[in-house]
């Protein structure tokens, strides 16, 4: 047994296919799916169900999964340890994404882990069910680290340092009378329009905490398509105000009656120890993208 076919079979449980996972490691689908099949011979089990769109995992597959993060972890860690008997900090860093990171210097943070260990491998990837996703992802051990929006007060066993605080406000058409008033209360959005987002992402959990009763006609996974609907006159969605600066010609308001403040973390998983990669970007981030209070050094 190989750890790279562990490291394949481990991209297929994050991805759902051959292709997905071949492209999330930068190989050939084949390169993949072969060594995914070798894997299952050595073992004598069938790892996936394959179907036509998606792999599904089989009951030894499932149970295979946490032995198998365990020894990839463990690789890293012999890694690790190397690389500080050289005074090095080397490794890959898996890092889980947001749709929206406009409110933080990301790429400031990047810039700086780069400049000061060019050892250290940064990998984003995003779940399609937002904040909530990614808090799965880091549970299992897919993720190092992530970003998460929103609300993080139901998670346990995760810790997570606040970066930025912004309002969420409704973009609408120029022309809309709520964008020339400026103001909303939460009372009226349930006689408008309106374009939800996906169930786990920060956004909407935050409105469906604030304001759960609302016209909801509409659900998108993209934030921008979303105030380009609003724009047009399709209806109204809220998103951070620094996605709504970028269509500059839309109508905003501000909800003047419920507390719609949207926050991004960096977390990590209290189950598991970081690997010094994974410490450094942390603290980077931090630096970089946290209020001044949260500093590290």
């Amino acid at each position: 047994m190989e750890l790279r076919q562990l490291e394949y079979f481990l991209a297929c449980c994050d991805q759902g296919t051959f292709t997905a996972a071949a492209r999330s490691l930068h190989v050939v689908q084949s390169a993949v799916s072969t060594g995914v099949a070798k894997l299952e011979r050595e073992l004598g089990v069938r790892l996936f169900d394959r179907t036509r769109t998606v792999l599904v995992l089989t009951d030894a597959g499932r149970a295979v999964m946490a032995p198998a993060r365990e020894a990839l972890r463990a690789r890293d860690e012999v890694h690790d340890v190397i690389a500080g008997l050289r005074g090095e900090v080397r490794g890959d860093v898996v890092l889980g994404a947001l749709v929206n990171v406009a409110t933080i210097d990301l790429a400031g943070a990047f810039e700086v882990v780069h400049r000061r260990h060019p050892g250290i491998s940064i990998a984003m990837r995003q779940s399609p069910q937002g904040s909530a996703g990614n808090v799965r992802l880091l549970r299992n051990g897919s993720l190092d680290l992530t970003l998460l929006g929103g609300d993080v007060e139901d998670q346990s066993g995760i810790t997570a340092y606040p970066l930025a605080a912004e309002p969420l406000v409704l973009v609408t058409h120029p022309d809309h009378p709520l964008a020339s008033a400026g103001r909303f209360v939460a009372d009226d959005l349930e006689h408008e329009r309106v374009i939800d987002y996906p169930p786990g992402w920060g956004t909407r959990t935050i409105i469906d905490r604030q304001i759960p009763r609302r016209d909801s006609v509409i659900e998108v996974a993209d934030q921008v398509f979303g105030i380009q609907l609003a724009r047009s006159g399709f209806g109204v969605t809220a998103v951070p105000a620094s996605v709504a600066a970028v269509q500059a010609d839309a109508g905003v308001a501000s909800c003047v009656d419920r507390d719609l403040t949207w926050v991004i973390y960096v977390a990590h998983s209290d189950s598991r120890s970081l690997t010094t990669a994974a410490s450094a970007v942390l603290d980077i981030v931090r630096e970089v993208c946290g209020p001044p209070s949260d500093v590290t050094a």
